[in-house]
């Protein structure tokens, strides 16, 4: 009876949080009606909730579903820089304190060689992120953009040493030749991340923003917009995403919200 009861509690963490208890609670109900007709019919019934717990979870809505999100500025800056902390303590643990860059011959202290290895390596990246990525954070008011340059540089400044010494960590994975490819593209995924992040947040509180609406008709674009409206959390505004670029908005557009709609967002 235990195994049996192990089985499904295992099979309950594949289950969304909000429903776990009362799914475990249902088998583990059901399970005492299927020990009476043998141990190999109580084994394949308990086997069997793994495909329920996985079905839920395929077909829980989005917000039930548990995933990483930094909805706030500090939550967002601080697992970036433990990831860096982790990184680094990583790297200089497996590999030799002058980051495999030292050389007799050099004038620069090795720590100043790998800062212009790392920056050379982000520069390089900047033609994919250009052809792959679109580079306008959108329209926002210029009063109210002052903390979300900061925000946006200081998660730059961190994600430049988390794919340098990340690709250091992965080194004795990947061939020579391969070195400097992985850790181009480390930088292209990182910074196409911040862009995309950046465009999804309140330039207010910096929160991400949430309660996504599809907003107009696609028959309407040429002198009004059709696409998604985000709102912050907050309450301090609105933001419309156009499908595609058109005359009456042919980029994202921020509108501030006074303080006479903060009890919509109560």
């Amino acid at each position: 009876m235990r195994i049996h009861l192990a089985i499904l509690r295992s099979a309950a963490w594949l289950v969304p949080g909000e429903q776990r208890a009362e799914w475990l609670a249902e088998w583990s109900a059901e399970l005492w009606y299927v020990r009476q007709r043998g141990e190999r019919q109580t084994a394949g019934f308990c086997l069997g909730s793994f495909r329920d717990a996985f079905w839920l979870r395929r077909n829980s809505p989005p917000d039930a579903r548990p995933r990483l999100r930094f909805e706030s500025p500090a939550r967002c800056l601080g697992f970036l820089g433990l990831a860096v902390a982790a990184c680094v303590l990583f790297a200089l643990r497996f590999h030799s304190p002058d980051l495999c860059y030292h050389s007799p011959g050099l004038p620069l202290p090795p720590i100043w060689l790998a800062l212009l290895v790392m920056l050379s390596q982000a520069v390089s990246g900047l033609p994919a992120l250009v052809a792959t990525t679109s580079l306008r954070l959108g329209e926002y008011p210029a009063n109210r953009c002052g903390w979300r340059w900061v925000f946006f540089a200081c998660k730059i400044a961190l994600l430049l040493p988390l794919v340098f010494f990340g690709a250091l960590d992965l080194w004795p994975i990947a061939g020579p030749p391969l070195r400097g490819t992985c850790m181009m593209v480390g930088y292209v995924i990182a910074f196409r991340w911040a862009l995309i992040d950046q465009r999804r947040r309140c330039p207010e509180c910096l929160r991400l923003l949430a309660h996504p609406a599809r907003i107009g008709r696609i028959t309407e674009t040429f002198l009004q917009w059709y696409g998604t409206e985000l709102a912050c959390p907050k309450g301090h505004g609105l933001l419309h995403v156009q499908e595609t670029p058109a005359i009456s908005l042919p980029t994202q557009r921020w509108v501030h919200l006074d303080r006479s709609w903060s009890g919509l967002f109560l």
